[in-house]
């Protein structure tokens, strides 16, 4: 009716002041409608905004070897943008009392709502741990941020044999090696620096090592490397040989090991064995290295050893040895001298084909089964690993990202540029008890440094870390089925 009213007033308006003015009368009209239509507009109840969970929640969180005012600060942010939200936070310096608290705590139903586990703990362990739901995001999504090694390692099937998320990483170290720049410019100046692969690290340590009038010790060594005692990563760098040989660690369900089984490229596990004692084999032409030597970054700080192994995190290890022997009076190296090169590759990596490796390490968070609160716990665990906390993170601690939009500016940083580059190549594999792998492989260093066959040696390693599996394995196979009608959906929209 009103819009019939509107239309009559009009048209005796256009015949009383003719045609000329039906452009004027139109404008005049639609106004009119319009501004009836915005006064009932504005007369419409407006719509309520969404009502904020004004819960109180509280979540507990246990880490272990993190920077504890890094994390506090990315803590306080959190509860700041989140008031009904409170973040209390623990950290721990001994795994072992870490491994046992958290364990009984979880035997007994309770324990934190987020704890940190190694990387390589999350296949074994998923039990114990809430997925990632789906309003997070997807194990696709989570791809798409964090490199790969991640996927690899927090991605695992659950009891239906569907993929889920168990873990959030908030960095990823990888193994590097360390070198004196001084030492490198002194005895190989047309190189300045370390071989990118392994038989050209056989020839810098042959030039850089400097025998002693001791037998027993050396007064500079090449590298630190060889035996298990004295050297802080010893297991890991035999860890990264193995991937680099293609050693198979377990069958597809991890229900046995395998590191016995030869691949295309030979026998991967004794190949790797024998290239790292080798270094401490008196009938090698590279031979820089035995347990008369101090533990290896005391020697690296005082200039007894041109090149170590480690970790972006050891930067300050180094730095703390260093300090203590100046402070006892001990000659030691320049900060300047102290530089860091890519983990050596059996194959150029500028000529060769291959993918590169070096061993990933780091902690991860999982959210407990035990929580109350496992979508707020997630979401938690979400804001840590954005970008802007990502980026507060690295500039407190210097641990590399692990998301995939950070690496090219974290590439840029003089020291710890490198370990962040290798991110990207990164690998480790699942194990049942670090602390058992451990002392299993350094065992087993030793006895092949003593001259036992490495075959045999790693044959009694694979049938230990065997006994240590379920018979029904770890892994869930992957539902096929499931997968596919997920696609035949997504190909129906």
């Amino acid at each position: 009716m009103f819009l019939k009213s509107a239309f009559a007033i009009l048209s005796r308006r256009f015949y009383n002041v003719g045609m000329k003015n039906l452009k004027i009368s139109l404008i005049c009209f639609f106004v009119f409608v319009l501004l009836i239509f915005t006064s009932c507009s504005m007369c419409r109840t407006k719509e309520a905004p969404l009502p904020v969970d004004k819960t109180e929640k509280q979540l507990v969180v246990y880490d272990l070897y993190n920077n504890t005012e890094a994390f506090q600060a990315l803590v306080q942010k959190y509860n700041k943008e989140n008031p009904y939200v409170k973040v209390y936070y623990k950290n721990f310096d001994n795994f072992e009392e870490y491994e046992k608290v958290v364990l009984d705590m979880m035997a007994e139903g309770a324990g934190p709502d987020i704890f940190a586990m190694p990387n390589n703990w999350f296949v074994k362990n998923r039990k114990k741990l809430n997925p990632m739901p789906a309003t997070i995001g997807t194990k696709d999504d989570f791809a798409s941020v964090f490199v790969d090694v991640a996927s690899k390692d927090l991605v695992t099937t659950d009891d239906n044999g569907i993929l889920q998320v168990y873990g959030m990483p908030l960095y990823i170290d990888t193994l590097a090696l360390y070198y004196n720049n001084d030492q490198f410019e002194d005895r190989l100046p047309s190189k300045g620096r370390p071989s990118y692969v392994w038989d050209g690290i056989k020839n810098d340590v042959y030039v850089l090592t400097k025998s002693s009038s001791d037998s027993l010790k050396f007064d500079v060594a090449g590298i630190g490397m060889g035996i298990g005692k004295n050297v802080t990563n010893a297991v890991d760098v035999l860890y990264a040989l193995m991937i680099q040989y293609g050693t198979v660690f377990y069958d597809s369900l991890m229900s046995q090991s395998t590191i016995s089984s030869t691949n295309s490229t030979g026998m991967g596990a004794s190949e790797a064995f024998d290239l790292f004692t080798s270094f401490a084999g008196v009938n090698q032409k590279h031979y820089s290295w035995n347990g008369y030597m101090e533990n290896d970054f005391s020697a690296f700080a005082a200039g007894r050893v041109s090149m170590v192994f480690g970790y972006a995190s050891d930067y300050l290890k180094i730095l703390a040895a260093r300090a203590a022997l100046k402070n006892a009076g001990t000659e030691v190296v320049t900060p300047s001298s102290i530089k860091v090169a890519p983990f050596p590759q059996i194959e150029d990596p500028s000529v060769s084909t291959n993918k590169r490796y070096t061993y990933a390490k780091y902690m991860a968070f999982g959210v407990s089964r035990n929580t109350k609160y496992s979508e707020t716990a997630w979401d938690f665990l979400a804001f840590l690993t954005s970008q802007d906390s990502q980026k507060s993170y690295f500039d407190a601690t210097h641990r590399p990202t692990c998301r995939r939009d950070l690496l090219t500016s974290q590439k840029l940083d003089p020291t710890y540029g490198t370990f962040v580059e290798q991110v990207g190549y990164a690998e480790s594999f699942p194990v049942v008890d670090v602390l058992k792998y451990e002392e299993l492989f350094k065992n087993a260093i030793g006895l092949v440094g003593e001259n036992k066959s490495s075959r045999n040696v790693i044959t009694q390693v694979q049938d230990a870390i065997s006994a240590m599996l379920p018979k029904s394995g770890y892994i869930v196979p992957v539902n096929t089925k499931y997968y596919k009608e997920l696609e035949n959906k997504k190909g129906s929209n």
